[in-house]
């Protein structure tokens, strides 16, 4: 989301994050794993920091669960929904109908840290414009960067697999037309997606791509990236979508949202009833906007 906080709140969190740093780093033997505390600016940065790995339980499953169903009543189309705490390495939390469909471009995520550890600088423009613009000429050159196409899809399943997702399988062959990326038709669900989202923050050399995350083109600027809350210090987000082969058209987000609390990580996607981009994203606005309703429920935690 793009709307500043004050000031004063951001003072607020930098000196909440500097306080659990310190008390959740006594006494442990370095390293100390990394994590993402978010503070709030213009920008809408996410910078990491250090701490040790902690989770704020939520109320319950169960009472998301309950809040969720009157809001499903209303949605138009199949819609799912996937939430974990960043850090915890927990189950997520699943809701909704809709549990898994390609990855379009949100795959770009894994694959531009991929193409970051391999090439440095010279891919960094690449990286920008492919995360912040969901620019797939770009995606294609952190692709060919790492290799031939099975080496490629081997260095970005390793991100995958360091981050939390331990299932998802990167496709490595053109699956459909010349208009469609193979990495974009990775098949991934919504469970796995939010288990990669939860680990993101915590590996190595995912600062600068979550920073991008927190700095997205308006073409992605809808999901949770748009919802508004004072429990809301910044999102992080990368959309993704598509026309399926049957005519039906998927939108979905990869999203860290933080509060006070700390970090939780989404995956939504949804198959809108009206078959189109706006449909999609209209539907996930109002996804993201029960969210940040909802943050006293949401799983949060840190690295």
């Amino acid at each position: 989301m793009n709307t500043p906080r004050g000031m004063a709140t951001a003072i607020v969190l930098a000196m909440m994050a500097l306080v659990v740093s310190t008390a959740c780093g006594a006494g442990a033997p370095p390293p100390a794993p990394t994590t993402v505390t978010v503070t709030r600016s213009t920008a809408a940065r996410i910078e990491p920091s250090v701490t040790s790995s902690s989770s704020i339980p939520a109320p319950g499953t169960t009472v998301l669960a309950n809040r969720y169903a009157s809001l499903a009543k209303g949605l138009p189309g199949k819609v799912g929904v996937a939430i974990a705490a960043v850090g915890a390495g927990g189950e997520p939390v699943v809701l909704g109908d809709l549990t898994t469909g390609v990855a379009w471009s949100t795959i770009k995520v894994p694959l531009a840290i991929a193409a970051s550890r391999r090439a440095g600088t010279r891919v960094a423009s690449a990286v920008r414009r492919a995360i912040v613009e969901s620019d797939n000429d770009a995606a294609y050159q952190l692709w060919n960067s790492l290799g031939a196409s099975t080496a490629a899809a081997q260095a970005t399943q390793a991100v995958l697999r360091e981050a939390g997702d331990t299932v998802t399988v990167v496709q490595s062959q053109q699956v459909r037309g010349p208009d469609f990326t193979p990495f974009g038709q990775t098949q991934w669900s919504l469970v796995q997606q939010a288990r990669f989202a939860a680990g993101l923050p915590c590996i190595p050399d995912s600062g600068i791509v979550v920073g991008l995350m927190g700095r997205v083109a308006g073409n992605q600027q809808w999901g949770v990236e748009t919802a508004s809350s004072p429990a809301l210090v910044a999102t992080a987000v990368k959309g993704g979508w598509g026309p399926g082969p049957d005519g039906g058209y998927l939108v979905r987000q990869l999203g860290l949202v933080t509060t006070s609390r700390g970090l939780t990580a989404v995956a939504l996607a949804t198959l809108p009833d009206a078959g189109s981009f706006e449909a999609g994203t209209a539907v996930l606005d109002t996804v993201g906007g029960w969210l940040a309703k909802n943050v006293d429920a949401l799983p949060a935690g840190r690295c």
